[in-house]
């Protein structure tokens, strides 16, 4: 669910357009992770926080060849 979650985060974030954007929701997931670890009675695993990253960019990389797929080619 993890993996679902971050991919449509990756995905709504392609719609900013600006890289700082990318970042700052990579940081926020970062930072949520954190809180949580903190919060946790127990301990935490970090393969949930590499498998939200690697959701997060493969939503971002869907989005990108999704647009270049639909985008029709010139000749020069």
């Amino acid at each position: 669910m993890i993996i679902l979650t971050a991919f449509s985060i990756g995905l709504l974030a392609t719609v900013m357009r600006s890289v700082a954007c990318y970042v700052l929701i990579a940081l926020m997931i970062g930072a949520s992770f954190i809180v949580a670890a903190l919060m946790s009675a127990g301990t935490v695993s970090l393969t949930m926080l590499m498998l939200a990253l690697l959701g997060y960019n493969a939503g971002i990389a869907a989005a990108i060849g999704a647009a270049l797929a639909v985008t029709t080619r010139r000749q020069a």
